[in-house]
Order: structure tokens, then sequence, then C-alpha cells
């Protein structure tokens, strides 16, 4: 959803996202928090989600009061003070009501809002599951429920609003149609397995790096991006020193870590390539190397050099993020599946602060391609601690190409 929002300019919301949960899902998994607590941040906002939570009492086999120690599943939306809409499966027109209201609610604020779907679950699990075994007073109440196609008819009927031979027309019609579309899934999945799709084959490039290089006067650009400070704009005493020598390094030559970073980064914004960056204290840099975002010192204004290059250059995006790295990750993973013009760049503060999204890069970043033949770019970014020898005399500017910086693939 951000992807697809951030090609119109800033705060258009014109994509809505649902998410649908299970209750015990909803109470119980680290990532729904993680999630909300994006909500309202500006490197993750989306205009607001409307989440579902079918409510069925029941985590597979665990009740309630095993799977939570909050009074409603949906407790956990509290935390950022969303409306919670408690209703009733078994009427659908109040469904309707909260649901009409839960979108209201998102196109007026913004918000996330969450409808929580209190109903049960007839059956088992699965096919071959049976509920009695786990939850027999709980599932003898709903044996002796009718259905909630059964009593809405009746109250439809009952009101006048439709005739009992409508019902059983659109009943049959319903059933049809269901028929074909068992019929059809039937035949697919019985007919020929279908083959994963092969790997995209490695690229030979051609050459010597210079092929990605760029010119003299990109690199001029970009270091003087980062003194062309906005008219009253005070730089950190420390800082200008940096800056300095950012420019002095465009001219001379001697360009250290941070700064072919940046110039990585802008080269690709010049040629209106998006760049995207999140990350645990990304916009500063954890070993105070990027400052690709300045503080005013006086009044705490932002300054972005790298969105300032030219007229026509690609968006440049760097946040802080949240210190999460499961939601962070799957976050920034979806956003490059969509913007596949983009560079997409996630950033632990440190390598092991992506442990926890350990099932994002297995399940996702290494193997969709395969499981499903979806594509994505990302890049993560998981820097050390570790001092790295550096040449004592490293190429001059002109020679500089950055190729690895720039290839995202």
């Amino acid at each position: 959803m951000r992807a697809k929002q951030d090609v119109k300019p800033i705060g258009t919301f014109s994509w809505l996202p649902i998410l649908v949960h299970g209750d015990a899902a909803f109470a119980g998994q680290g990532v729904v928090v993680e999630t909300l607590q994006m909500s309202q941040l500006r490197g993750y906002r989306t205009g607001g989600t409307i989440h579902v939570v079918v409510n069925n009492q029941v985590g597979f086999t665990t009740v309630p009061q095993d799977a939570r120690s909050s009074v409603y599943a949906t407790d956990v939306a509290k935390t950022i003070q969303a409306p919670i809409f408690h209703v009733n499966g078994d009427d659908p027109e109040s469904v309707v009501h909260v649901a009409q209201l839960a979108f209201e609610y998102r196109e007026r604020f913004h918000r996330d809002v969450v409808v929580d779907l209190v109903c049960y679950r007839r059956r088992g699990h699965n096919e071959g599951d049976d509920p009695s075994m786990t939850q027999p007073l709980m599932t003898d109440l709903i044996q002796a429920k009718r259905s909630v196609r059964r009593l809405y008819t009746e109250s439809l009927v009952g009101r006048g609003d439709i005739t009992e031979e409508e019902y059983e027309e659109a009943k049959r019609d319903f059933q049809d149609r269901l028929e074909v579309a068992f019929a059809e899934t039937h035949a697919a999945e019985t007919g020929a397995t279908p083959i994963a799709p092969e790997s995209t084959p490695a690229v030979e490039l051609e050459g010597t790096p210079e092929t990605t290089a760029v010119s003299q006067q990109v690199i001029e650009l970009i270091g003087d991006a980062f003194v062309n400070k906005p008219e009253g704009f005070t730089v950190h005493s420390k800082i200008q020193q940096l800056l300095d020598k950012r420019l002095d390094m465009s001219r001379n030559g001697n360009i250290d870590w941070g700064f072919g970073e940046l110039l990585a980064f802008g080269s690709l914004l010049v040629e209106g390539t998006p760049v995207r960056l999140a990350g645990q204290d990304s916009r500063r840099g954890t070993f105070v190397q990027r400052h690709a975002v300045l503080h005013d010192r006086a009044n705490g204004q932002e300054w972005l050099p790298l969105a300032n290059l030219s007229e026509n250059q690609g968006r440049f995006w760097v946040y802080d993020s949240l210190l999460s790295e499961y939601a962070a990750m799957a976050f920034e993973y979806g956003y490059s599946v969509e913007a596949t013009n983009a560079l997409v760049l996630w950033e632990a503060q440190f390598g092991d602060f992506a442990n926890g999204a350990q099932s994002v890069i297995d399940e996702y970043i290494s193997s969709a391609e395969q499981k499903w033949g979806q594509h994505s770019a990302v890049t993560l970014l998981l820097p050390t601690a570790t001092r790295v020898r550096v040449p004592t005399t490293p190429p001059r500017a002109s020679s500089v190409s950055c190729s690895c910086a720039r290839r995202t693939t």
C-alpha cells in the first residue's frame, strides 16, 4: 500500500489496506503490535488500515483464557487508541453498518480501526477434526444454533422484504455457483502439476567497473548539495567540518565510505531512480557516518541534501524506523515487490539486529522467487562495529564507480 501511495503526492491515501486476522493471532502475534505501532509513523503510515478480526473464540483448540491475558482479543489495538467495534456475527445488517462506520472513520481521520466480528466456528479446524474433544460445551451450544443464513432469512421473510420462494431461488443460484467453482478447482488441482518457475539466470557483466561509473560533473553536483544549505539553516559545528570535507572529496578524491554510499544514492537519484532507506537510526547512521538528514542546531528543522539535486531527480526517502526487525524488514520487502523501479534498503543498527526477522529472510527474500515467481530487489544493510582498513591512496573522484552499492539485485 505504501509503495502504491508514494507514487502520488505525500498524504494521498487513495488505496485502502484491509487486514484479516484470527482472534488468537491478533492477541498473540508480536508482529501485530509492531505493525500497529507503524500506523502513524511517517515512514510507514498508509492513511489507516481496517483490521477485521474473525473472532471464533478459539485458536485451533485453545480457549481464550489460555490464549491471552486481556479481556478482548482486540485490546492490543488500544495501544494506538484505535476505535474497536465489537459486532455480533449473527446479525449481518449490524456487521454491514459497522463496516461502513469503520470505513468512514478511516477516510476522515486516516487512522487504524478494528472490527471485532464476534462469531463461532461450527466445525473443527479441518475436515478430520472434532471440536467436541476439547470444547464439548461450546460445541453443543453451536450445534443447537441455527445458521446465520437461516436466521437472516427468517428475519427478511418475517419483515416482508422477500418471500420464501425468492429465498429458495437465490439459494439454488448460489449453490450452482459453488458447484461450478468446485468443479473448476478440482479440475485444476488434478491436472498436470505446474513446474516451479526457473530461477533468473546469472547476468554476465562485461567490461570493467567503469561501466557503472558516473561523471565528474555528477560527483561535484552531489558534493555541492551538502554545502548549499537552506537560507538561515544553522549546521551543527561538528557536522560542518564533515560537509566541507565532502565538498573537498568531490573535487580532490580520497572519498571515504560514508560519502561513497551517498554518491551511489545521489547518482541514482539524478538518473531518476527513487531511493528509499529505512532502518534503525539510518538518517544519521549508527557510526555517525551518513548524515543523510541534517537538523538545524537552532530550531530542529530538517534538511535533506540529496532531495535537492535537480528538478527531475528521483524521490529520496530516508527514515529512522521503529526498533523492529520482523515487521520493519517485511515492510521493506513488500515495498520492493511493488516499487520495482526503486532502490529499497533496510538497515539494521548492527548486523545481529536482523535475527528477529530471520523468517522474512528465509520465507521471502531467499525463496519467494522459487516458490511464487515473486521478485524483490530489497537490499539489506547489516553493518558491524569491526574496523575496516582503507587504502591510504584511494582512487581520485573521477574514477569512483561505487558499482557494488549501485547494483540492487
